[in-house]
């Protein structure tokens, strides 16, 4: 081989030593840089933004209510919903999280529901549901003021969507032994018992996904929760 070529190949494999560890390979150097993936939110929690959730009567729960002349109203700013065979409360979800196998999170509200008979009420009012205990919370008002987990659900995979931006889910409440010993300090008695389906869920929320400065913002995604 005669000089020059020589000295032509070794520049060669000589700039080649030199991009490998900068790109990678040949091919992902030679290759356009497209937009980088939004990286996933830290602890594999996902954040929520807004949306709503509706309580709606269960049948039988609510025939016992209205044989008891127990009637349902609505806290603000959430309102009333429904008609006067399926009567719902529709509360504004105000944040959340969850993570992928949603055992761990927690959906807030704003606002309540309320049960009235004469001059007697049941009022739960700040709303908040834990996935880990499957406990539905609130400040509850009636005889006496408490925090009480008035509600339990069971989140069912199959009844939770996540789709572009959104999620979305059905779920079934029950009454909780705090909650029927609630309606009974309210009442004097409980129409309802412990273990019974209270409200049939549905709800939606955005996910709130981080958008880095340098980083190409993707299509909205948006999450759909049927409680």
């Amino acid at each position: 081989m005669s000089a020059p070529r020589r000295l032509l190949t070794t520049a060669c494999v000589t700039a080649l030593a030199l991009t490998v560890p900068l790109g990678g390979s040949l091919s992902a150097a030679a290759a356009p840089q497209g937009p980088r993936p939004v990286p996933a939110p830290q602890g594999d929690q996902t954040r929520l933004g807004h949306g709503s959730g509706d309580f709606c009567l269960a049948p039988g729960d609510a025939r016992a209510l209205a044989k008891a002349h127990v009637r349902l109203n609505a806290v603000r700013p959430a309102r009333l919903t429904g008609n006067r065979e399926r009567r719902c409360v529709t509360a504004p979800i105000t944040g959340g999280t969850f993570n992928r196998g949603l055992s761990k999170g927690e959906l807030r509200f704003d606002g309540g529901f309320e049960f009235t008979r004469g001059g007697r009420y049941l009022r739960v009012n700040h709303l908040m549901a834990d996935f880990a205990t499957g406990r539905v919370s609130g400040d509850v008002r009636g005889t006496r003021p408490a925090r009480a987990a008035f509600l339990a659900f069971t989140l069912d995979r199959k009844n939770v969507r996540v789709s572009s931006g959104k999620v979305t889910a059905r779920i079934t409440f029950t009454l909780t032994s705090q909650g029927a010993a609630s309606f009974k300090s309210a009442f004097g008695t409980t129409p309802v018992k412990a273990g019974d389906r209270l409200f049939e869920g549905a709800g939606t929320a955005d996910i709130r996904t981080p958008h880095p400065a340098d980083t190409l913002r993707p299509a909205r995604t948006t999450l759909d929760v049927h409680q």
